[in-house]
């Protein structure tokens, strides 16, 4: 026992001190050429603490990080022959797990059972076509290459401008921000599948469509699933370039929230982080942002991969949500759901920061900080593409997560409505409570037009504040009990 805690400092004390030498002395290829390699870089530092210490330095250094798995000690880059040279010369040794080149090796291409832009596009409509009544299908936006970008709504009042949609809370489902990973849109989709299909057998199915707004985004990142598909099985970013040279934008480095705000992304076209030229500039960023604002989110949820973790706002280092005691009881109750899929492990739970490396400019913060959505990312499976067997495995354990959370939500939501004592119709306020504290730059919370606000909350005793467009203000107290709760505010 004495030898191994020995063993780990002296591997704590190697990593501190590669991790501490100043200079970013290795820059990643500008262009990658499509020979570069999957390495994976072996460890024995079994904490994801010092695992993500090392993932900020590599990142800061410009290599591509895929993904983790603290538990083997294990992190992998996508690097080329200098950059596994870099990296042995620094002392972190390691395996390489397999080229990149789909064109050299047939085996590395995705399997088409995967949905790509075409089969995507089909399957949304064919669910639209089949549930007339209970869906709409909008197009939210068109990305560079001029592939429509695509938002299912699943719920009893589907049609535009129905009144009656803003007398419920709406929830975001968002998959393939980064192209590369595949198994995303399969989750989303299979919450559309499973609300509609158990709506006629299934009474909590039918209280979902009756109770929320479904927004779902099965594929944010159009252009790149067709770069996939099609040239290059680990592209990340959009299709942005120029001059007929792709680089691309990674478009979860390019929302308004703290954009280019602490060290988070790369400014370099090559990175593969780079956050674009500027903050919300991409059509794919655009697009979900508009529909947030739209819909008024009260709660995200966002699907990447890999490394089997349970995401949480703040990315920056060092930063918490400001409601942090309740998203990570959430999260912990979430991690009792999701195991490995090796089986030995459950999901981990923490801040991009804590278990990767920092991050500035994604969609989970943005969303948190401009709606206060309660927001979660998960990092889904141990690849980017793992064998289409344990797909559906994947979408079972995710389908149980996610229904616990819409029900853990329902538990403790209140909702509350805001009215102009002069016109007697809903007003929209701006809300704020005694106890959640807007200290990082975060929006103040907005009723909708219809004067109504959702906000999730632990139960407690809370004081409401609420401001019309003219200054008036009105108050009110709220006791959470562990069940949902309606209340009114008349503003005078």
């Amino acid at each position: 026992m004495k030898l191994r805690k020995l063993l780990h400092l002296l591997v704590v004390a190697l990593l501190v001190s590669i991790m501490g030498q100043a200079g970013l002395t290795h820059l990643a290829p500008t262009v990658l050429s499509g020979n570069e390699t999957r390495f994976i870089i072996q460890t024995k530092v079994f904490n994801p603490l010092m695992l993500a210490k090392l993932g900020r330095w590599l990142t800061q250094n410009q290599f591509d990080v895929a993904g983790s798995s603290w538990s083997k000690g294990q992190i992998e880059v996508v690097t080329n022959s200098a950059g596994i040279a870099f990296l042995k010369s620094k002392g972190l040794d390691g395996f390489i797990k397999k080229k990149t080149n789909p064109n050299l090796d047939e085996s590395l291409r995705v399997d088409p059972r995967y949905l790509n832009p075409a089969t995507i596009e089909a399957k949304l409509k064919a669910i639209a076509q089949a549930y007339p009544n209970l869906t709409r299908l909008e197009q939210i936006g068109t990305s560079i290459q001029g592939r429509p970008i695509w938002a299912l709504l699943v719920s009893d009042t589907p049609l535009a401008n129905d009144p009656r949609a803003l007398n419920k809370p709406s929830i975001i489902f968002d998959g393939l921000h980064h192209a590369r990973e595949v198994m995303t849109p399969e989750i989303v989709v299979d919450v559309a599948v499973t609300l509609l299909k158990g709506v006629e057998t299934n009474l909590r199915a039918r209280q979902f469509v009756d109770q929320w707004m479904f927004w779902l985004v099965p594929m944010l990142n159009v252009d790149g699933s067709n770069l996939v598909f099609t040239s290059d099985n680990m592209w990340r970013k959009n299709a942005r370039g120029d001059a007929g040279r792709i680089y691309g934008v990674d478009i979860n480095r390019n929302y308004t929230y703290r954009w280019n705000g602490c060290n988070g992304s790369s400014g370099s076209t090559g990175a593969q982080d780079y956050r674009g030229k500027s903050a919300g500039s991409e059509p794919e960023t655009q697009a979900l942002m508009k529909l947030a604002d739209k819909v008024h989110p009260t709660a995200s949820l966002s699907y990447h991969s890999y490394s089997e973790f349970i995401l949480y706002s703040y990315g920056c280092h060092g930063e918490y949500p400001n409601e942090k005691e309740l998203v990570l009881k959430i999260a912990s109750e979430l991690q009792a759901l999701l195991p490995s899929d090796s089986g030995n492990q459950k999901y981990e739970p923490g801040t991009p920061w804590e278990l990767l490396y920092d991050v500035d400019g994604d969609s989970m913060d943005n969303v948190y900080a401009s709606h206060g959505a309660l927001s979660y990312t998960f990092e889904i499976n141990q690849d980017f593409q793992p064998d289409y067997a344990i797909r559906d495995a994947t979408v079972a354990k995710h389908r149980a997560a996610w229904i616990y959370f819409i029900n853990r939500m329902s538990q403790n939501l209140l909702t509350m409505t805001i009215t102009d004592a002069k016109t007697g119709q809903g007003a929209l306020a701006m809300i704020a409570f005694d106890t959640i504290a807007h200290t990082k730059g975060e929006l103040p919370f907005r009723s909708n037009s219809a004067g109504n606000f959702f906000k999730v909350l632990d139960p407690g005793r809370y004081t409401i504040t609420a401001k019309l467009a003219d200054g008036r203000t009105g108050q009110i107290t709220v006791n959470m009990d562990g069940k949902p709760q309606r209340v009114a505010l008349n503003i005078q």
